[in-house]
């Protein structure tokens, strides 16, 4: 997961939910697909311990 300061200046969106075509990292590698063929299009805002992060989402 990254920080706020991580993802500063992207030109990526930021959805407060992943979408139903979107995938995350690890969802990529139990379907046995290679994450090199799907492009990072955004982040998903995820918060743990009080703190805001965000987590990269493939599509």
């Amino acid at each position: 997961m990254l920080m706020l300061h991580e993802i500063l200046g992207t030109d990526k969106p930021i959805f407060k939910e992943k979408q139903a075509e979107h995938f995350f990292y690890e969802e990529l590698l139990a379907l046995n697909e290679k994450p090199s063929q799907y492009k990072i299009t955004g982040y998903v805002e995820v918060r743990k311990n009080k703190q805001l992060f965000f987590k990269e989402v493939y599509s």
